[in-house]
């Protein structure tokens, strides 16, 4: 997989200090669809997410991120291509680098 990661510059809806830096969280989902009366319609897929670093005094910081199977749309991981991560709701907006 560390051959597949993309870096990537996330702009969170919370502050992340307490999130782990550059270690593995494995419980986020990147959702390409829609929600109507709190069901999903559309694709979703597990994303891996490393913090690798804060940006000064900011919610943001940079990251490894990358999708956990080859079924996954791998392709959309290019510079520029931005999507939210969602826990239960949007916390995160990830743009690659």
């Amino acid at each position: 997989m560390e051959n597949r990661l993309c870096k990537a510059l996330i702009k969170w809806n919370k502050d992340p200090s307490k999130f782990p830096v550059n270690e593995w969280m494995r419980d986020l989902v990147v959702y390409y669809g829609e929600m109507k009366d709190k069901t999903s319609y559309g694709e979703t897929w597990t994303v891996l997410v490393r913090i690798t670093g804060h940006i000064g005094d900011t919610w943001n910081t940079y990251a490894d991120v990358a999708f956990i199977v080859d079924e996954a749309p791998w392709q959309l991981l290019e510079s520029g291509y931005s999507f939210n991560l969602w826990a239960g709701k949007d916390i995160a907006k990830v743009s690659i680098i």
